[in-house]
């Protein structure tokens, strides 16, 4: 059968071969599990957090597919049959093919002598297989389920530092437990990828919590257990039919495939899969009353909205599909070369996941996971480089098996501490971000600043387009905006946004409206607003505006708004961009912005930030004036509802369970009542949650206890939001909108990058409530098919993209020839001195052409005046990392910012600026 590969060398050059696609597979597999895991448990869109079902549907794909391979292998498929035995089984199996031949064994080559197997009655090792297999499927339905919930409640690289963890575990537990020895190339190069991933994880400093040791730990465990008892399952059932009755020196003809059947390795292969096929179907059955009986059934029944969204379908059969192959290609690869193996391919996997989602990576990082994914290359060679000198891992002596396992340890101990030296060095080079004890102000180094001067580039731009700022008690007619700039169906969305974009520029006078009460009627137009959650919030009724002034933020004849921001780590040249663009279109006197640090990731951030972030120096003057408050954000506990608000004969809010403080009850689901009669939402934060559940989460806690207007760090402001953020003049009631997603949208595809909602009201309970009980899932899209499928989504209007994001559309433009102005083709033209399509930038602009537009970049046609004209916003969508060319429309913004800033410039509405000295932005620094 196997005489088609030619000689033995050849033969061990094809199990290296296949050897070598295991381990790509595993790796690629193994990767893939957990991008689609992470995508469905906690960073989708449609999140699915609910591990137990996603484990129960997972083991139950994986069982189907492992029985339709069992009747592939059955049916004898002859694809199948010339296939190599190394990657039905491997080991011992295969190596009694390939050492005989027509002559008779290889008289150059030793042979391994089998380890001694006992000998059982047929009774005792059934039962013996019986229990093997029970174990087998409990460690390997805990591993998949505490992995998919560790992916919920675990930060990411935790997650993979944990998964790595194992590696070592791996190896101790083969050289003292089973007596297996690795080469000392082997374990140094395991030992030292592991160091250089843990080394990048540990340099991020994540808190590391006693809960998520413990669950890491058992993962680990798990993950080490699994590989070995796949290998002793798999082995030990067809080591009988195997070897039985089998002459060491039988003489096999490998032209025949009656060879195939006399060696015992057609049986061995039926019982391989049959011992998979029993372990798999024992999972399920032991998953499924865990899955009845825990809860889940009943939160997916009343609290999931993305049932009938097929991608989550098709990325749970997705995820199931690959947990199938991992099982498959993990107990070949156990088979085939060690145990070892196939629990070390989980640390470069996870080195890429770090990289797909860990966000743009310093340099050192990227030195970290290179050297990580050196070494495990290294690692793989040397395990086939052990394949061919048939020396992998054998049973040697307790006392062998120790001398070479420390051996390995030792020297990869000292590589280590080399490679941690370095680091260290390199930490010490780098400049600090500590906390400061006692924030010291100085303004000494902004007072003697001086302006740098701006290149010679002409503007013909006329600064002060938008005119006179709306008077404070302006507001927008919403209903109007939501039905002039609706979407054609059977149109082209590009023209939806340009059309809008004309309204809006042009009928300023159709939806901006002042109502009859004005500054001499102070009492009508208190009867108007709402009463704010802050009293600094409330302004002075009884006054007329007053302009602000270098040490004074002035008074707001009128409620004073909040503008909400949530940020992490220090600041950056974007967190200034957006700061600027809030301080050159807002009417600061009825304005105020608050940013919400996250302490519960980074402790001490807002001392931080006011005393040791040189960007932030620049804004401490208005921090004293006012304009600017820092607040701490860290995800509670408790959050205050409304008496009225709480409806506790809603279907979906029953099922009160019993409260372990005698001073409280549970009066529905999550909601729970004090001594005091005051109504609590309770948040479950002992197990944490990722990054993305809070910034989600972050805008409708605020907006509930604050009200105002959410604003992502990302979104540009380009003219005054409070005629859209005061009540309704009609009705005095607050108003709720949101962005709208993409172009010809489902009713329920909100985006929340800008949102706003009336404090304490109704509809924020109801929100923040939806997103808890959906196990703190809070996606715009979920929020939005919640709102639409309980039939509330009237209640939050949904304005169109060219409000917001009018770019967003253009993206999808076809069959037309339509575009706005400026016409981009992605988000990073707005950054680039020459876009992408430079021809299509100016093709609908019919306003007066300044300067030499012929050319490729007619710069001096770029102006705030021409830069989507109309809109209140320009969502930037991320970007984080990009920097203004010279001359790019990102560039003439800030040197317009720059201008209003130090005086020689108005803003859109021909004002100088009244506020301190602000330093221009650091564009030596930036690349």
């Amino acid at each position: 059968m196997l005489s088609s590969f030619g000689s033995a060398m050849d033969l061990v050059r094809v199990h290296q071969f296949f050897n070598a696609l295991l381990i790509v597979g595993a790796i690629s597999a193994e990767s893939g599990l957990l991008v689609l895991n992470r995508f469905i448990l906690s960073a989708g869109c449609y999140k699915f957090p609910y591990p137990i079902a996603t484990t129960l549907i997972q083991c139950c794909i994986t069982y189907c597919l492992v029985f339709i391979g069992q009747q592939l292998a059955y049916s004898r498929l002859p694809y199948l049959k010339f296939i190599p035995c190394a990657v039905y089984l491997g080991g011992e199996e295969e190596a009694s093919l390939l050492k005989y031949d027509d002559a008779g064994p290889d008289p150059t080559k030793g042979s391994r002598e089998p380890s001694p197997q006992p000998n059982h009655s047929k009774t005792s090792s059934a039962n013996k297989r019986f229990f093997e297999i029970i174990g087998l499927a409990i460690v390997y339905l805990l591993r998949t389920t505490l992995s998919n919930a560790n992916i919920i409640r675990l930060p990411l690289s935790i997650y993979a530092l944990f998964r790595a963890s194992a590696v070592p575990l791996t190896l101790l537990m083969n050289g003292i437990w089973r007596g297996e020895a690795q080469s000392s190339l082997l374990m140094v190069s395991s030992l030292l990828g592991v160091s250089s991933l843990a080394l990048n994880i540990l340099s991020s400093a994540e808190p590391i919590s006693a809960a998520s040791v413990l669950s890491g730990v058992s993962m680990s465990i798990l993950d080490t257990l699994l590989p070995v008892l796949l290998l002793t399952a798999c082995y030990d059932r067809s080591q009988h039919s195997t070897n039985q009755d089998q002459p060491s020196d039988v003489r096999i003809e490998k032209s025949s495939v009656k060879a195939w059947r006399e060696s015992g390795l057609d049986d061995a292969t039926r019982k391989f899969w049959s011992t998979l096929r029993q372990m798999a179907f024992l999972s399920v059955f032991m998953l499924l009353p865990i899955f009845l009986l825990c809860g889940e059934l009943q939160n997916i029944q009343r609290n999931s909205y993305v049932l009938d969204v097929s991608l989550i379908w098709i990325l749970l059969v997705a995820s199931g599909s690959v947990n199938a192959a991992i099982l498959f290609l993990t107990a070949l690869l156990a088979k085939t070369t060690s145990t070892f193996t196939p629990t070390f391919l989980t640390v470069p996997s996870n080195a890429i996941i770090l990289v797909v989602f860990g966000g743009r990576l310093a340099v050192y990082d990227w030195t970290s996971i290179g050297l990580c994914w050196f070494f495990s290359l290294c690692f793989m060679l040397s395990q086939l480089r052990c394949q061919s000198k048939e020396s992998a891992p054998m049973t040697i002596t307790k006392l062998r098996s120790a001398t070479v396992l420390l051996r390995g340890l030792t020297l990869g101990a000292v590589l280590w501490g080399c490679i941690y030296g370095i680091d260290r060095l390199h930490q010490e080079s780098l400049p600090h971000y500590d906390d400061i004890s006692i924030c010291e102000k100085s303004s000494d180094a902004i007072s003697n600043y001086t302006l740098a001067e701006a290149p010679g580039i002409p503007s013909m731009a006329k600064d002060d387009y938008l005119g006179p700022r709306p008077d404070v008690d302006t507001t927008a007619n919403i209903t109007l905006l939501v039905e002039a700039c609706h979407e054609i169906i059977d149109g082209q969305g590009v023209d939806d946004v340009v059309n809008c974009l004309a309204f809006l520029t042009e009928k300023e006078n159709d939806y901006l409206t002042l109502p009859i009460a004005n500054s001499s009627q102070p009492s009508q137009r208190e009867s108007r607003t709402s009463t704010p959650a802050d009293a600094s919030l409330a302004g002075d009724k009884n006054s007329s505006t007053n302009a602000a002034s270098t040490t004074s933020i002035g008074t707001c004849p009128g409620q004073v708004m909040p503008f909400h921001v949530y940020w992490t780590g220090p600041a950056t040249w974007r967190f200034e961009l957006f700061v600027k663009a809030y301080l050159y279109t807002q009417n600061l006197p009825c304005s105020r912005l608050w940013i919400w640090l996250d302490e519960d990731i980074h402790p001490g951030a807002v001392n931080k930030m006011l005393c040791g972030d040189p960007i932030f120096q620049r804004f401490l003057p208005l921090v004293d004036r006012g304009d600017i408050s820092l607040k701490s954000w860290k995800l509670p506990s408790r959050i205050p509802l409304p008496k009225e608000t709480v409806n506790k004969k809603s279907g979906f809010y029953l099922s009160p369970r019993p409260s372990k403080n005698p001073d409280e009850a549970y009066v529905a689901e999550e909601v729970v009542q004090d001594t005091n009669d005051e109504y609590w939402l309770a948040l479950n934060t002992a197990n944490g949650f990722t990054p993305v559940q809070v910034s989600d989460a972050v805008r409708f806690i605020v907006l509930h206890l604050h009200g105002g207007v959410y604003l992502d760090m990302d979104v540009l402001l380009l003219r005054d939001m409070r005629p859209m953020l005061l009540p309704d003049p009609a009705t005095g009631l607050a108003r709720a909108f949101a962005e709208q997603w993409v172009e010809r949208f489902p009713p329920s595809d909100y985006n929340t990058a800008v949102i706003s909602l009336p404090a304490n009201s109704t509809l924020s309970t109801y929100l923040l409530r939806g997103g808890v009980r959906m196990g703190m899932n809070f996606h715009p899209l979920v929020i939005g098919r919640m709102l639409w499928r309980d039939g509330r989504n009237d209640e939050v209007a949904m304005l169109h993209n060219a409000v917001f994001d009018p770019l967003v559309t253009n993206l999808r433009r076809m069959g037309t020839d339509t575009c706005t102005v400026p016409c981009h083709k992605n988000f990073k033209s707005a950054f680039l001195r020459v876009v992408e399509e430079p021809e299509k930038e100016w093709s609908n602009f019919y306003g007066e052409q300044k300067g030499d537009v012929a050319g490729t970049w007619p710069a001096t046609n770029r102006s705030l005046t021409n830069f989507f004209r109309g809109a209140w916003a320009y969502h930037i969508h991320n970007q984080w990392w990009k920097f203004p060319e010279p001359t790019s429309w990102m560039d003439i913004i800030t040197r317009a910012q720059d201008g209003f800033f130090d005086g020689t410039r108005t803003n859109a509405y021909g004002e100088h600026w009244a506020g301190p000295f602000l330093r221009r932005y650091d564009r030596d620094t930036w690349p």
